[in-house]
């Protein structure tokens, strides 16, 4: 593992140990609260920065990520309509975000532009938002403000063996990716290179946005819509010289879980008082990054 790899392993490990001891909590609470929360941050933000480096890669776009192109939106949509109809919702936030790979995997066909795509994206990621709109203000009036609450992205305080769960999926989505590393790689240098190296890129580039797209709606069923994450820990990457795709998803699983869980720390210490969602800081710090990536970002049309 390269030593910079190593030292945001060594940040996570210091940023969980003051999301869990900050304030000296008793050992109650640590236990019931504390640790599941630290857990589901870590799966949440490894997951979703992870998902943001398998987009860019795959799709041979610095800008793609699943908050961006709607994935996130797609699978909330199907998590709230499965909360207003009486249904699995984590069966539907699956549905929903392969409903928005399967869009992102036509206009892609068509439209032939890394910038249309991102746009594409954009448009649908509003889509999606107003039919959540729609679904809340039709079907679930009286939990409104508890359905915005989980759209704004929060870190729920789940049992344990279902925070352990969740932790087995980043380290599932990384031992598939890690694998197929190589092969990625190939596809971010364009289809003729990849066809060169017998790689068959539009079913590999569909199965590779399919799988992460799943994980991406596992959490966002768990924990809402978290802007930025997956967009701006993978540029981070790279501008420490990180750029393989085997290198970026190890880091990033290290440095996703690590944003998150400070996010969740900083709201919790900055307004004690207050429930507000870590995806609200996320989203604060994350736009105006995004902003500076899409400054610094040439060619992309």
């Amino acid at each position: 593992m390269p030593g910079k790899i190593k030292l945001t392993a060594l940040t996570l490990l210091f940023s969980s140990a003051l999301f869990l001891f900050s304030g000296l909590p008793e050992a109650e609470i640590v236990k019931i609260i504390r640790i599941p929360q630290l857990l589901t941050a870590l799966a949440a933000g490894s997951i979703l920065s992870m998902s943001g480096v398998i987009f860019q890669n795959v799709l041979s776009n610095p800008l793609a990520d699943p908050y961006i192109l709607g994935v996130s939106a797609g699978s909330a949509l199907g998590a709230v309509a499965g909360y207003a109809f009486n249904f699995n919702p984590e069966s539907a936030a699956l549905a929903g975000g392969l409903i928005s790979v399967a869009c992102l995997a036509m206009s892609g066909k068509i439209l032939e532009s890394k910038l249309k795509l991102i746009l594409f994206g954009v448009g649908l990621n509003a889509v999606f938002s107003s039919l959540i709109v729609v679904t809340m203000a039709i079907k679930t009036p009286q939990q409104s403000p508890s359905v915005l609450f989980f759209l704004l992205g929060f870190i729920p305080i789940l049992t344990p063996a279902k925070s352990l769960f969740l932790l087995t999926l980043p380290v599932a989505f990384l031992a598939f990716f890690w694998k197929k590393s190589d092969r990625i790689d190939a596809l971010s240098l364009g289809d003729l290179f990849a066809y060169l190296s017998g790689i068959s890129p539009e079913k590999e580039r569909i199965t590779y946005l399919t799988v992460a797209s799943l994980f991406t709606a596992i959490v966002v069923a768990r924990t809402g819509i978290i802007g930025f994450v997956g967009i701006v820990i993978p540029h981070l990457g790279r501008l420490l010289k990180i750029n393989t795709t085997r290198e970026l998803i190890e880091f990033s699983f290290f440095a996703g879980g690590t944003a998150l869980i400070m996010s969740e720390w900083a709201v919790k210490t900055i307004f004690p008082s207050y429930d507000i969602p870590a995806g609200t800081l996320t989203a604060l710090l994350g736009a105006p990054a995004f902003i500076f990536i899409l400054w610094r970002t040439k060619n992309i049309a």
